[in-house]
């Protein structure tokens, strides 16, 4: 399996997050994608460093360039040891405002989600391991053969919107793919995270060029909270192209697998070309934010029932906070999606 990672993500270091009032650690920690690569070394995996420069320019149909800008621009004014985390937000019926403080609130929706120095080389960086990976997969499939590659993002993605981050992401990664691979066929997007892909259905809410599904916990639950319910179909030429599966604490492999194969059932009648799966492992039992009871070995049968489906495939590294356990799973996923 082609795999590609960017070694650049250690630079990007939260020192915390804010949480119902309180500093909490940053869950979202180099530990975890040094984690899992090194588990795919040990597993025998191989891995590619990134070489693809992310152009801007390219991903402004899933990003508004305003934001882009600001996100560039905010990071490269940060000193190394500085960080900066939104202190208001805008309300709804509030004016544009051009003061520093006020674009933070404006392009963030949580507390979770600070800029640093190296931020927006770091989640660039991440982003053009996501497209790289798909352009190998889509010179793969306009040669006859139907292959999958997993990107190593971190920070993951699936949370960020056209134009906020959160939820410890700044650029879609998954999106960026999907969007990329939009242009040479159907796509489809499968989001196995624990918390709902609130970003990716808003990218392509009234999109019928790619059809969103997630599996997640119940946002009357969980993050993202606004976002994530059945009834929340899609817009416009949008409508009908977004399905999500909203799941209560304590889901088991096999009540999973049935929500699983139910929305297989639904992405087939669309008849996608390919497929991009934000993989989030926070579904594990063991992890300290989430709220399910998966296997390890069950991502494995997971990985193979999404695989049944034969389509050239982007395997997108969303969410997973235990560390310790966090490369055991993606290679049990893995495994059972090369098979």
């Amino acid at each position: 399996m082609y795999i590609v990672h960017s070694p650049t993500h250690q630079r990007h270091q939260p020192p915390y997050e804010i949480f119902n009032g309180e500093q909490t650690p940053h869950n979202e920690v180099p530990a975890r994608a040094d984690q899992i690569a090194n588990a795919l070394t040990a597993a025998g995996y191989g891995l590619e460093p990134v070489r693809l420069e992310l152009d801007l320019a390219e991903i402004e149909n899933v990003h508004d360039s305003n934001y882009l800008q600001f996100l560039k621009l905010t990071c490269e004014e940060l000193k190394e040891s500085e960080y900066r985390y939104p202190s208001v937000f805008r309300y709804r019926s509030g004016r544009e405002s051009g003061n520093p403080l006020a674009q933070l609130g404006n392009y963030s929706f949580d507390m979770y989600t600070p800029l640093l120095h190296d931020t927006f080389e770091v989640a660039s960086q991440s982003a053009a391991c996501a497209l790289q990976v798909a352009q190998t997969v889509l010179q793969a499939a306009q040669g006859g053969e139907v292959t999958a590659g997993y990107a190593l993002c971190r920070p993951p993605g699936h949370h960020a919107d056209f134009n906020q981050m959160g939820g410890y992401c700044y650029l879609n990664n998954a999106a960026i793919a999907a969007d990329f691979l939009s242009a040479h066929g159907r796509v489809a997007t499968l989001d196995v995270d624990f918390h709902h892909g609130n970003g990716t259905q808003h990218i392509f809410y009234e999109s019928d060029r790619v059809f969103t599904a997630s599996i997640h916990a119940d946002p009357d639950w969980k993050f993202p909270f606004f976002s994530g319910y059945g009834d929340e179909r899609g817009r416009g030429k949008g409508r009908g192209y977004n399905l999500n599966r909203p799941l209560q604490h304590g889901v088991t492999d096999d009540e999973y697998q049935q929500v699983l194969e139910e929305v297989l059932g639904h992405i087939s009648s669309f008849r996608p070309e390919f497929l991009v799966v934000s993989l989030g492992v926070d579904t594990h039992e063991s992890d300290p934010i989430g709220g399910f009871r998966l296997t390890t070995a069950y991502y494995t049968r997971m990985a193979k029932t999404i695989a049944s489906m034969n389509l050239p495939g982007v395997i997108v590294q969303e969410g997973g906070y235990n560390t310790k356990l966090l490369g055991t799973n993606v290679v049990a996923f893995l495994d059972g999606f090369k098979h």
